[in-house]
């Protein structure tokens, strides 16, 4: 009687430790997943018009971490924020994560508190054009701004703003910064452009 009981609790610790064992090397493959996620995103900013590029135009980044719960519903919050400057030639490019549009382990989230990046939004600002996403709001821009799709800047697409024609459009297309813990320390090109496109709009509020 007692060998069997023996026998019986060594099972159950073997099915725990194999448990566990499943569990870590479960975790351990989504780290490595999320780790080798990495993309160069690049594009083009150019004159709508002209069609020449736009050089210092400031170009934003930002993902979201999200994570599911019982309720079915998923949860966000800012994950990181990145921006850079287009070149003379109107070219850009920023290293972050690739994303996903939705999560690649909707099952395990469900019982781990495992999250995963979405895919990245954009915006597009130089001072007297129409902003991307913004300018799609202003009848004038909507008609010219291009790409339409966020997925045309994450597969590389060559982005073209139109020039604004009156204040009332500079105040419907300024943008605002990016929010979120830590956010606008990593956004200091971008604040600076939106501070100067305000004192052009004749606003008295800037950013710091």
């Amino acid at each position: 009687m007692i060998s069997i009981l023996i026998m019986q609790e060594g099972g159950v610790k073997k099915s725990h430790r194999y448990i566990l064992a499943g569990v870590v090397i479960v975790v351990f493959l989504i780290a490595v997943l999320h780790f080798a996620d990495a993309k160069t995103f690049k594009g083009r900013v150019i004159d709508a018009d002209t069609k020449e590029p736009i050089e210092g135009a400031v170009v934003v980044i930002y993902w979201e971490k999200a994570w599911g719960g019982l309720s079915g519903h998923e949860s966000t919050k800012l994950k990181d924020v990145k921006e850079t400057l287009t070149d003379q030639n109107g070219v850009w490019s920023i290293v972050g994560p690739k994303g996903s549009l939705h999560s690649p382990h909707p099952f395990i989230t469900l019982f781990l508190p495992i999250s995963y990046t979405r895919e990245p939004e954009f915006i597009i600002f130089k001072p007297g054009y129409c902003s991307w996403p913004n300018g799609f709001h202003i009848g004038s821009c909507k008609e010219r701004l291009k790409p339409e799709l966020t997925d045309d800047l994450i597969g590389g697409g060559t982005a073209e703003l139109p020039k604004l024609t009156n204040r009332e459009e500079g105040l419907s297309s300024l943008p605002a910064p990016v929010g979120g813990e830590g956010a606008l320390e990593k956004q200091r090109e971008f604040i600076k452009l939106i501070n100067e496109e305000s004192k052009n709009l004749g606003l008295r509020g800037t950013y710091k």
